[in-house]
């Protein structure tokens, strides 16, 4: 988690625009990165699993070798933050309370929640208790 609290600021820039507590944007990032370890964050500054194509992106990449499923390429967090804004944050704004947003973002196609259509099973109770872990560690 360490590594995720290194974007804390422009987490911030992002968490403004859409009218969120930092830890919604770092707590989404935290639980499609696995902490920020993941192949698609620590090769292509994707922290919110964008697929290509996507806002703002410099290029894209396979999610495997030989993967028909493309991700989009960036230069910063905060590039990957203003693409999943752009794609996500009509869906996402003003939704403050963790349940709100993991709702929101089930409801905008983000993440379905269903394995069968892509999703991860219990998106929303597991992205919740990250956005909660966030936030205390936030606090100490």
């Amino acid at each position: 988690m360490l590594l995720l609290f290194s974007h804390i600021l422009e987490a911030a820039v992002i968490a403004q625009k859409l009218c969120l507590p930092v830890e919604n944007i770092l707590g989404l990032a935290a639980e499609e990165t696995q902490y920020g370890q993941g192949r698609i964050a620590s090769t292509y500054n994707n922290y919110f699993s964008m697929h290509a194509p996507a806002p703002g992106q410099l290029s894209d990449a396979p999610v495997s070798g030989t993967s028909k499923v493309r991700v989009a390429v960036y230069s910063s967090f905060l590039q990957s933050g203003e693409s999943f804004a752009a794609r996500f944050g009509k869906a996402v704004m003003g939704k403050r309370d963790p349940q709100a947003f993991a709702q929101a973002l089930m409801m905008s196609g983000y993440n379905s929640g269903a394995p069968r259509t892509g999703g991860r099973a219990g998106f929303a109770k597991y992205l919740i208790d990250i956005i909660n872990a966030v936030k205390g560690r936030m606090e100490c």
